[in-house]
């Protein structure tokens, strides 16, 4: 039997029980040394436990670019070291803690790489850390060992003799740029790691001698603006286009061009130099003063002049009001003279010759007294004056000269004179009207002697006097003139014979259509309208408006008839007859076929109207006055019966009514050959397809 079993066997037998007779004695617990340390084991083992949980794996991984391909990365062997408060390397890895870590990775012959890294929470992570090669170093030989400029891939890095520092590893184009030898170059890989390669570079020369001479001697030789000796010298010259300069003291500077070949050397002939200019400096009291050497203008002073020297130069010095300063002078070579010069002013006797006696004469604003008198004045302009009361002043700008006799006439006007002088003789009008002045004509001879064939009843025989200035234009008034009043006129034709061309004279218009012309063009131009108007129609005048009108048949009779105290029967003379030359547009043989009354022999070119101004002007200037269309006038009609004897009749404008207007003059419709004369009266009101109109102006008279 087993001891098991033995004791499950067993009886337990039951104990008296008794109470305790006294206070208990308990053992008091200490925390012993052994407690703290199986506790901070305890503490090291949560926290151990905490970072495992917590960590993350991550692996530095260093890469260096190929030397051959930057864009390949080819491993390398490093050195890791991370900057945290808790780390734990397992193999080629680390745990830690997320978050921003310092990391340094470091190779020989590399750059240490130090920056930082973001550890996220996944549970593992990698990190790629490129490398760079440290630079290396060249170390090159020239053949043959001269100074000269290193450029890496066309940057200048250093220069000859010298080592050649900091060079990135890779491939490079090094190139050797030597005075006076052709650049060289060629491909390097560059090992870097702070390596030392050496390289040959064999150059061929790019010069040439140049043997160089100057008269005189000593000059000094620049080569495209560097010195390279002075003459007499040998240079050695770089192949290509170069400018040679030579320079002297009291010398021009010599420049030219030339080109040099490699080893083809170059024999320069002797340079004889040219002495340098002289400059001369021109002052002058006042200044502003023109200045003339060897009759060339050079500018105004003060100035400064290059000069060639040992040459002998007239200076001239000039200033309206001064008089002129004329000399001699010779420059040393580059040599620099100053020249002052005091003009004096240059003064001429002025004979001022003035009318009336007592006017002031004022000169330059200062009143010099009244009348004619002797002034000395400089040769500068003067404005000058004359004044009296109830004349007007003459203003006026002179400059004294001594070249001509110095003697100003001045005669004043009074306000009426002087209005009468600036009235032009001609002028043209806004539409192209020539007008032509014609000044008091005085007596007018009108009517015809009862011996005259063809006389009729209306053409009593009496005077008149025109004593108003008055213009009147040379030519009739054309179609293309009107029609800028009336856009919509139309001188219509007759028997299929156009009368409305441009250059024609305008026909069948009334005499109130011409008369409204007169007063359109009259406000065109800012002048008083002649004619009154009541209800559009015109219905009297203003014998003292200065406005476009009709000319009276006064005028009209003086400048077709009255000639040098004569007075004319038909436009080309007395004969009954024409003969010659063509003097004006009549009915002539062309109109035979549709004319009554044709003179049979005669020929004008025209069967009806012709362009105005064809045909020769009268003795007064005015053409188409014997024919082309008849013309209006002025006045009412009347049969001047009652004028026999009339001595009132100066400026007349003619009766103060009626019912019909008269019209002055042949036309192209009339053959006939009593109403070709001068003296013939014809009436009527509407327009007719032969007559139109010139138009006259008083002159006016001063304010």
């Amino acid at each position: 039997m087993s001891k098991l079993d033995q004791l499950s066997n067993q009886t337990i037998e039951p104990q008296a029980f008794e109470a305790p007779s006294g206070a208990i004695a308990v053992e008091k617990f200490r925390l012993t040394a052994g407690h703290w340390a199986l506790m901070a084991l305890a503490l090291l083992a949560l926290i151990f436990m905490a970072f495992i949980t917590l960590a993350r794996s991550i692996q530095i991984i260093a890469v260096t670019p190929e030397l051959e391909d930057p864009n390949n990365l080819l491993p390398q062997a490093a050195k890791v070291e991370i900057e945290a408060l808790l780390k734990l390397p397992i193999g080629n890895r680390t745990l830690v803690l997320p978050g921003s870590h310092a990391l340094k990775v470091s190779s020989p012959g590399f750059v240490t790489a130090e920056q930082k890294i973001e550890v996220e929470r996944d549970r593992h992570q990698n990190f790629e850390i490129v490398l760079l090669r440290e630079p290396g170093q060249l170390e090159i030989t020239l053949e043959p060992t001269v100074g000269a400029t290193v450029l890496l891939n066309g940057q200048e890095v250093g220069s000859l003799p010298g080592l050649i520092e900091n060079i990135p590893a890779g491939r490079h184009e090094i190139a050797i740029d030597a005075p006076l030898y052709r650049p060289a170059s060629q491909s390097v890989l560059v090992e870097g790691k702070a390596q030392t390669q050496d390289l040959t570079f064999t150059l061929d020369p790019a010069w040439a001698n140049v043997s160089l001479n100057s008269v005189p001697e000593g000059a000094t030789i620049k080569i495209d603006d560097k010195v390279v000796g002075t003459t007499p010298a040998v240079v050695q010259v770089e192949e290509g286009a170069r400018s040679l300069v030579l320079e002297a003291e009291k010398f021009k500077p010599h420049q030219q061009d030339f080109t040099v070949f490699a080893q083809q050397d170059i024999q320069v002939d002797a340079i004889e130099l040219i002495p340098a200019d002289g400059i001369l400096k021109v002052n002058t009291q006042p200044g502003e003063a023109a200045v003339i050497i060897n009759g060339e203008y050079q500018g105004v002073t003060p100035i400064t002049i290059a000069l060639k020297p040992n040459v002998a130069q007239r200076l001239q010095v000039y200033r309206a009001g001064y008089r002129l300063r004329d000399q001699s002078l010779t420059l040393q070579p580059a040599v620099e003279e100053t020249t002052e010069i005091a003009l004096q002013q240059d003064s001429v006797a002025v004979r001022f010759s003035v009318s009336p006696s007592d006017a002031e004469l004022i000169v330059d604003g200062v009143s010099r007294g009244t009348g004619s008198k002797t002034l000395n004045l400089n040769t500068l302009p003067h404005s000058v004056r004359v004044r009296k009361a109830g004349y007007v002043d003459y203003t006026n700008n002179i400059i004294p000269t001594r070249s001509s006799s110095q003697v100003v006439s001045i005669k004043l006007l009074t306000k009426v004179e002087s209005f009468w002088a600036n009235v032009p003789n001609a002028y043209s009008s806004s539409e192209g009207h020539e007008m032509v002045l014609f000044k008091s004509p005085g007596e007018v001879q009108l009517g015809s002697s009862r011996r005259e064939t063809g006389r009729r009843s209306n053409e009593t025989v009496y005077k008149a006097r025109l004593n108003k200035h008055f213009y009147v234009s040379k030519y009739e008034v054309t179609n293309k003139q009107f029609r800028q009043f009336k856009p919509s006129h139309n001188s219509g034709n007759y028997k299929r014979r156009s009368l409305d061309t441009n250059k024609h004279p305008v026909a069948n218009i009334s005499w109130q259509d011409a008369a409204k012309y007169c007063n359109w063009l009259s406000k065109k131009e800012g002048l008083e309208p002649f004619y009154t108007t009541k209800a559009g129609f015109i219905s009297g005048s203003r014998p003292s408006a200065n406005g476009y009108r009709l000319p009276t048949e006064h005028e009209w009779a003086w400048l077709a008839r009255n000639k040098n105290g004569e007075v004319l029967t038909f436009p080309w003379a007395d004969a009954n007859q024409l003969s010659g030359d063509p003097i004006g547009n009549f009915a002539d043989k062309n109109a035979a076929d549709f004319l009554a009354f044709v003179l049979a022999d005669y020929d004008d070119g025209y069967k009806a109207s012709s362009p105005v101004g064809r045909f020769p002007a009268n003795h007064r200037g005015l053409y188409d006055m014997a024919g082309n269309v008849a013309e209006w006038v002025n006045d009412w009609y009347s049969a001047n019966t009652d004028l026999a004897g009339s001595s009132n009749l100066v400026d007349s404008l003619g009766p103060e009514e009626g019912e019909f207007h008269v019209i002055r003059g042949g036309s192209w419709a009339r053959g006939h050959m009593p109403q070709l004369r001068l003296a013939y009266r014809d009436f009527g009101a509407k327009g007719v397809h032969d007559v139109g109109f010139r138009v006259a102006r008083y002159v006016g008279s001063p304010k």
